[in-house]
């Protein structure tokens, strides 16, 4: 980091008549942006990025971005954390909002079902870091855009294979504005009752109308099935790290139990948006998405269904120095569980039905001023609502500013304040210990950031240092038979710097390298007699670093090497059991002709033993999953343009 820092200020002493690369313009927090000329932080992956490394997991292209960390307990089973722990979700993504092609992916409950997707899916991907004013609804952590691509028409077949076991193929039509992409993916896995399957069809439509207008559909119908096998001790660990959780006492091995999670998905959105002249414009989506659970476990066998519907709509103005977007989310879930007790896999009698209605939603408005040539202001504010029939209906104002000084044609400084707030989810009320925790509140909380960007021919830089202030921070525990449950644990202090910088090294080779410093920790955190305050924060590492080398060998043949650290972690709030650090390398070499490519891939190329997500504050001291060694992927895709 100290390197980039000398380098970066050497740069800053660069006239204004270097050569620069033209940069990506997305549409992002409602305006069209440039990484450069955004007053927010947030990283754009383009497609050579996503599929660097992995074509069938999100998890090397997103742990490559500062601040981020994807964790997979098992093949399918992902918890993700932006500029913060994974307290909040022993599974699944929560306190994220994602969205697909500009349609909400995130359910009105605030679950994420992440497994759903292949990057295979996505032509871009855009991450934003910290809460955003409410313009993304309700959240404390960030958002993840995923876009598919609109681009020509062509036929692809794709065929992968891995030493683990795992084979998956895919079929990527796209025609006349339609887009049909099916795929199978079946994965062993590395730990025994580790076996994942999904089956995933997908259709998109794109169309522009009029002079600047365009809708695109989205549907989907998935089948994700993915065995957990649960954490094991240390001492477990260490004899064999690769065995599914054994029996213990009253409870069967997740084996016996058929512990699986298997999820079926429908979804259907349509995105619209048109200007009605130079100044004003719109978009508009709605959808709707059903999901069905079911989830046998080593405690009990339960059944879900879940039916949500989401609509957001903006109005966009724009004149001279001004723009101003003004618009609503809003989503409305009916979440109905059944609880059964587990007979090895069979669902065995009822112990318990919960039904709940949760409805949220907010109302935002943004105002962008351009001060004078070197000076911008962006303004927002929203009002937010969460309803359920545990906690009634909770309401709270996120207002965001921030101003972007230009330092000529190259550099922006920028400084920011923006409020977050996000409600309990769904699994958090209704937990699996099984009792409402109707006392369980939203967290709330500020966050202060600076930035300071450039971007030369071959040299570009993104540093941010922040202090995100958190009052009522969520955090799972467990009960003595090792279901969870979340209480909240007063304040933390969660403060920052992230780096991210890229080297052209060569017409043909790039060196990109992400930084984190964290130092988050409990502020104030008395559970009983235990005081925890000035602890570390479960589940967070203090630095992660990342590296990815992209050299194009050949005009046909290409080489990405990727190296990934990450420090020790906490697994406890006591902060007595530590997770070590990692060293993971990833390489992947191609080729690729007009019609066809062929690569091959190795993964934790030196065997490294690791944990990729621990379970948190496990009881029994069950934290360890342990991620694959080293194992080689194949891939061939046939191209037909």
């Amino acid at each position: 980091m100290l390197l980039s820092l000398l380098l970066s200020a050497w740069l800053f002493c660069f006239p204004d008549s270097s050569k620069t690369l033209a940069e990506v313009e997305v549409h992002v927090l409602e305006q069209n942006r440039t990484r450069l000329s955004s007053p927010d932080a947030f990283s754009i992956l383009q497609s050579k990025e996503v599929h660097a490394i992995q074509n069938t997991s999100f998890s090397s292209a997103l742990n490559a971005q500062s601040g981020v960390r994807l964790e997979e307990r098992s093949p399918g089973s992902y918890r993700i954390a932006i500029r913060g722990s994974s307290l909040r979700a022993p599974f699944g993504v929560r306190n994220v909002k994602v969205y697909w092609n500009q349609i909400p992916f995130t359910d009105a409950g605030n679950n994420t079902y992440l497994a759903i997707l292949e990057p295979d899916m996505m032509d871009q991907i855009i991450l934003t870091k910290g809460p955003t004013g409410g313009l993304y609804g309700a959240g404390t952590g960030g958002s993840i855009l995923f876009n598919g691509p609109q681009g020509p028409n062509k036929i692809e077949h794709q065929e992968i294979g891995n030493t683990l076991g795992g084979y998956k193929q895919s079929w990527d039509i796209q025609q006349s504005g339609h887009r049909v992409y099916a795929s199978f993916w079946q994965q062993p896995g590395a730990r025994d009752w580790s076996a994942m399957k999904k089956q995933i069809i997908s259709h998109e439509y794109h169309k522009n109308f009029g002079i600047n207008g365009s809708i695109q559909l989205t549907s989907y119908y998935a089948d994700v099935a993915y065995q957990t096998p649960g954490g094991l001790t240390l001492a477990q660990f260490k004899a064999n790290p690769f065995q599914a959780r054994p029996a213990a006492g009253a409870f069967l091995s997740s084996a016996t139990q058929q512990a699986t999670f298997h999820l079926k998905s429908f979804g259907i959105g349509i995105y619209i948006a048109n200007s009605w002249n130079g100044n004003w414009g719109y978009n508009l989506a709605n959808s709707v998405q059903v999901n069905k659970v079911v989830n046998p476990t080593i405690r009990n066998y339960e059944i879900r269904q879940e039916p949500n519907v989401s609509s957001r709509g903006v109005v966009h103005y724009k004149k001279d120095k001004t723009a101003i977007d003004i618009g609503y989310e809003f989503q409305i879930g009916q979440f109905d569980s059944q609880t059964f007790g587990n007979r090895k896999g069979i669902k065995d009698t009822l112990q318990v039905t919960q039904n709940t209605n949760i409805q949220s939603g907010n109302i935002f408005g943004q105002w962008d001023y351009q001060i004078n040539a070197n000076w911008n202001s962006t303004v927002s504010l929203s009002a937010n609502g969460y309803w359920t029939q545990y906690i009634g209906n909770e309401l709270n104002l996120t207002p965001r500013f921030a101003l972007v000084r230009k330092l000529g044609n190259h550099q922006r400084i920028i400084a920011k304040i923006a409020s977050g707030y996000s409600p309990p989810s769904i699994a958090e009320l209704r937990p699996s210990a099984g009792t409402i925790n109707t006392n369980l509140k939203s967290e709330k909380g500020w966050n202060k950031e600076i930035t300071w960007r450039g971007k030369y021919a071959f040299f570009d830089w993104d540093l941010t240092a922040y202090q995100f202030d958190l009052d009522e921070t969520i955090v799972i525990r467990r009960a003595a038979d090792g279901s969870d449950y979340f209480v909240n644990a007063g304040k933390t202090k969660q403060q920052g710097i992230e780096m991210t910088y890229t080297v052209q090294l060569g017409q043909h080779l790039s060196l990109r390298n992400s930084e984190s410093i964290q130092n988050f920790r409990f502020g104030d955190y008395v559970s009983g007699t235990k005081n925890y305050s000035g602890n570390r924060l479960t589940g967070t590492s203090p630095y992660q670093h990342a590296s990815l080398l992209q050299w194009q060998i050949h005009p046909r043949l290409l080489w990405n090497s990727q190296f990934l650290f990450t420090d020790f972690l906490y697994l406890n709030d006591v902060n007595t059991a530590v997770l070590p650090s990692s060293r993971v390398w990833n390489s992947k070499i191609s080729y690729q002709r007009k019609h066809w490519e062929l690569w091959l891939t190795v993964e934790n190329m030196t065997n490294e033993l690791y944990v990729s997500g621990p379970d948190l504050n496990a009881t029994g001291n069950r934290f360890y999953n342990a991620s694959p060694g080293r194992y080689f992927q194949a891939g061939l895709k046939i191209i037909l343009n």
